[in-house]
């Protein structure tokens, strides 16, 4: 028997109506042209290299460790790694009081590419898991995909990875154990993990060999914050301070309140902040609604040069 709470009812009676009426449409991105961001570099006395605390945020205020662990394990203090703080050289022509120190990055279409094997698996487990065509859990997945990001765009709120689950089946009208099919989901994250490219990570090395403090902001439907966390950084090492992730606290980009999290962990001012992303509402205008900088991301494989053109855009007089 499938029990929803008062919210999730609600979320779910939504979508059903608009599922029946076939009225489920997607707001036609917007995109804006990127204003010069401000862009700065961390500037540390000469010869003095200052430890860096990292910690990762994956929810409200729970602060989770990044570490080789395949379960990163709850901390309730600050924990300090040996890894040292590089001091970078100053771009010349900055301009005082407008430069950049911490770098946000979205996941999904910009620091990683979806394995197309990965659509493909999810798609004949979840067939045979609801006995019906693949076609027809094909489009619901979708369907449901959408709508949730819609309602993020449109509210802010961001369901939680069972909820996400359970629209998908009442889409479907089957009744399964949402957790038996979020551990197959793992599973296949596990057996289809996401494309990284080689420019990406040449580019995160050396963003942190100039001193620039990292973290991800991302919003996560059916593949978890957890998992999306771990990978990151079996794949980057551990550069990124924190990660924030919808499903794990609760609302989504581009609400305000999603970008003030990231500025509250990153402890700078929000315009010594960069978000790097690839969707103009919820990473460009979202973060330029918490009064951070944005860059938008138009292809992965173009990574370095926007953000290349980022710091030559601030740093000229």
């Amino acid at each position: 028997m499938l029990i929803l709470s008062h919210k999730q009812m609600d979320i779910a009676g939504t979508f059903r109506c608009r599922a029946l009426s076939g009225t489920i449409n997607e707001r036609q991105r917007e995109y804006v042209s990127s204003p010069q961001p401000t862009f700065r570099e961390e500037r540390h006395r000469q010869g003095n290299l200052s430890r860096c605390t990292h910690t990762a945020v994956v929810d409200a205020g729970t602060p989770i460790r990044f570490g080789p662990a395949p379960h990163m394990r709850v901390t309730p203090r600050r924990l300090r790694t040996n890894r040292r703080c590089l001091p970078s050289e100053r771009f010349k022509g900055g301009q005082k009081g407008k430069l950049i120190s911490h770098i946000s990055f979205d996941v999904w279409n910009t620091l990683v590419l979806p394995n197309p094997r990965h659509a493909l698996t999810r798609t004949k487990f979840l067939a045979a898991c609801f006995h019906t065509e693949e076609a027809t859990v094909r489009n619901a997945y979708a369907e449901v995909k959408r709508w949730v990001n819609q309602h993020a765009i449109e509210t802010g709120y961001a369901p939680s990875l069972f909820e996400n689950i359970r629209l998908l089946m009442m889409h479907c009208n089957v009744h399964k154990d949402p957790s038996l099919i979020a551990k197959a989901f793992e599973n296949i994250f596990e057996n289809c993990k996401p494309i990284v490219l080689d420019t990406t990570v040449r580019l995160i090395q050396a963003l942190v060999e100039d001193g620039y403090a990292l973290s991800l902001g991302s919003n996560s439907s059916f593949i978890s914050g957890r998992l999306v966390h771990d990978f990151l950084e079996s794949s980057f090492g551990s550069v990124f301070r924190f990660g924030i992730y919808s499903d794990l606290l609760g609302y989504a980009k581009p609400k305000k309140a999603f970008f003030k999290k990231i500025i509250k962990s990153c402890d700078v001012a929000a315009n010594n902040i960069l978000h790097v992303g690839d969707h103009a509402i919820c990473d460009l205008q979202g973060a330029q609604s918490a009064g951070m900088h944005g860059a938008l991301l138009g292809r992965p494989e173009d990574i370095r040069e926007v953000v290349h053109e980022a710091i030559s855009g601030v740093c000229a007089p």
